[in-house]
């Protein structure tokens, strides 16, 4: 009897272990959001002309940036933002496009100034 227990134990910790084994080695990864500086000015220059789709812009703010700390700060400026200086959205070609305030409009200027001659050296 003793030994039908201790063979069971050993089963089950054996069995248990494998699947831990199993769902370590092919665990997915949490996906985050890539994207480049070119892509950030790109997006910036479309806030500016007023044709920045909605989807773009919270796609933008909504996600951390893990890759890259200084993409993830103009994130975070952009968050920012986004509870100060968004109006709202409106329609550009059938598309919900984001509407800056005037104050927003100059940060993102000024955004779109520093990061159009920024070089990151530690690529």
């Amino acid at each position: 009897m003793m030994l039908e227990l201790i063979l069971s134990a050993l089963i089950l910790f054996i069995l248990l272990m494998g699947l831990m084994i199993f769902f370590i080695r092919h665990q997915s990864k949490m996906p985050y959001y890539r994207i480049s500086q070119a892509d950030c000015v790109a997006m910036l220059e479309k806030a500016l002309q007023g044709n920045l789709p909605e989807f773009e812009w919270h796609a933008f703010i909504g996600m951390s940036i893990r890759d890259n700390d200084n993409l993830e700060a103009l994130r975070e400026e952009c968050c920012w933002l986004d509870e100060m200086a968004v109006l709202g959205t409106k329609s550009v070609n059938g598309r919900a496009c984001v509407s800056f305030s005037k104050e927003g409009r100059k940060a993102l200027e000024k955004l779109l100034d520093e990061w159009q001659h920024k070089t990151d050296y530690f690529v």
